[in-house]
């Protein structure tokens, strides 16, 4: 429970049984390989997006079409929305009997990332860095189109609302991931966006119950 502070031992203060290491261990497959599933169809879809918009942006004010740019990104963002939808679902379904829900806080911080645990921290950042950064990115440009802005921003809105779902949900299954993706986002400057996903979904207040909070509250 409280006894790990500071880790230090050989074992890193991992005081989970063999069962529970395999059981972490299937499920962080499990969620890699769902999300990766989800990456490989929605990442193509967000630089369709991007294209579309910077094309548009590129042309002479008299050439842009703000009707032609939604007609556009609209079927690419709500395609992105139901592919994040799906897998949603299937990452609440990856943990049925809340076995590691009920457990994260009791081995948080209890051992070090395993390889399948990196595996899909990597594959968050992924997600994180394509649709997140999309959203933002989409949001920003689309200043300059602001009937297609008004169009499209509830979508952008909606798209976000299952990714903050999925990438709160795994960190809740499998609270260790955390650290992990915080290092891999700072690198690119995209930390800002999985702490407003933590706040969005009550981890924060979970991670800092934990002592998870340094993270969170540091630059």
């Amino acid at each position: 429970m409280g006894s790990v502070a500071g880790g230090g031992s050989a074992t890193t203060g991992d005081n989970r049984t063999e069962q529970q290491k395999e059981a972490d261990k299937k499920l962080a497959e499990r969620l890699s390989a769902l999300i990766e599933d989800a990456n490989s169809r929605v990442v193509p879809l967000c630089r369709m997006i991007r294209t579309h918009i910077e094309n548009m942006d590129a042309r002479k004010d008299e050439d842009k079409n703000e009707d032609e740019l939604v007609r556009q990104v609209k079927p690419l963002l709500q395609q992105a929305e139901k592919i994040l939808g799906e897998t949603e679902g299937m990452v609440k379904g990856a943990d049925p009997d809340n076995r590691l829900s009920n457990n994260a806080k009791r081995h948080a911080e209890a051992h070090a990332a395993t390889p399948e645990e990196q595996r899909l921290a990597a594959a968050l950042k992924v997600m994180l860095e394509e649709v997140g950064g999309t959203i933002e990115w989409a949001r920003n440009k689309l200043d300059s189109f602001p009937k297609a802005k008004r169009d499209l921003g509830p979508l952008l809105d909606a798209l976000g609302q299952p990714l903050t779902q999925i990438v709160g949900g795994v960190m809740l299954l499998l609270t260790g991931v955390l650290n992990l993706l915080g290092k891999l986002l700072s690198g690119l400057g995209l930390d800002s966006l999985l702490k407003g996903i933590v706040a969005a979904t009550g981890l924060d207040k979970i991670y800092n119950s934990l002592g998870l909070g340094k993270w969170l509250n540091g630059k």
